[in-house]
């Protein structure tokens, strides 16, 4: 459910207005072309009125698709409760209850040093319904946020582009569509399952995770720096490089891209036979031999960067 917050943070910064990747799709039989915006997440959408490569593409499109509709409260408000769900333990147990005592002591002691947070405290009470791998999940989220404070111009200022270009779709009366789907009520059981099941094992994973806590934390502040460099090769709009300082991170997170790019490929292909679209997503889903772009590419279409 929860996406590395590193890959996150690659896309996020104060940006010039002419960096941007946007990308033309024409051919294999469109009878127009569709447009891609490759966006930098949390990135301040105020900057879309003064790229005007975005602004042509946008008015010469008749819908729009997105990742997931943010826009939708009661979608992401059900996404979030099912995320809590999977991750609650089975039975009414809790953290205790399946730790041993210097198990327990070991994370007690990280959580202390990490975040100066007393597990044993009753305010810490919702970590204490978390499954194991939900406890490796935290600390794989609040590393980068730590090291994020290290440099300022990763911070995020303002509404997010990938929200405002979903207001600007409606308010302009264009269907708004989502590549990932909308997880059914058999999905999410499995999902449940799948995070409650194998507790043991989850717990010999945390153990280890916790005994190897500064190789994360390193890992972390070395995800940090590529994203820095990341963001200065979407200012000076250099993709290449972009691509190859990204595949990384992106090759170490094959369901968060590959296996989520492939899906969203049939999507892709049918809107864009139905009408001109415009695509938005984060730019990590266009790099690499299984990026976005290589997988339009492959199926006949050409691409065709888009400056101005």
């Amino acid at each position: 459910m929860m996406k590395s917050l590193v890959t996150a943070l690659l896309f996020m910064a104060a940006i010039t207005t002419d960096a941007q990747f946007i990308y033309r799709v024409s051919g294999n039989g469109l009878k127009k072309p569709s447009y891609i915006l490759g966006t930098i997440h949390l990135l301040p959408g105020s900057l879309l009125d003064s790229i005007p490569a975005y602004l042509k593409a946008e008015a010469r499109c008749r819908q729009m698709y997105v990742e997931t509709d943010v826009t939708n409260k009661q979608q992401i408000q059900e996404l979030q409760t099912t995320g809590l769900q999977a991750m609650a333990m089975p039975d009414g147990k809790t953290i205790f209850d399946i730790l041993s005592e210097d198990q327990t002591e070991l994370l007690s002691r990280t959580y202390q040093e990490v975040m100066h947070v007393n597990l044993a405290d009753s305010a810490a009470r919702p970590l204490w319904t978390i499954v194991p791998k939900g406890h490796i999940q935290f600390f794989e989220t609040l590393f980068p946020a730590m090291a994020i404070l290290q440099h300022p111009q990763l911070r995020m200022t303002g509404t997010p582009m990938d929200r405002v270009c979903m207001e600007r779709a409606k308010e302009r009366g264009m269907p708004l569509g989502q590549l990932d789907e909308k997880p059914s009520q058999d999905k999410l059981d499995k999902l449940h399952d799948e995070w409650v099941q194998d507790i043991d094992a989850q717990v010999d994973s945390l153990v280890s995770y916790l005994n190897h806590i500064d190789e994360h934390r390193t890992s972390a502040v070395k995800g940090i720096e590529y994203a820095a460099q990341g963001i200065e090769d979407w200012k000076k709009g250099d993709y290449d490089h972009f691509d190859a300082i990204s595949l990384e991170e992106v090759q170490k997170q094959p369901s968060v891209f590959r296996e989520r790019n492939e899906k969203w490929l049939p999507k892709i292909q049918t809107a864009m036979r139905e009408m001109p679209t415009m695509f938005v997503f984060g730019a990590g889903h266009l790099v690499g031999p299984h990026g976005i772009l290589q997988l339009l590419r492959d199926a006949g279409y050409k691409i065709k960067p888009v400056k101005k």
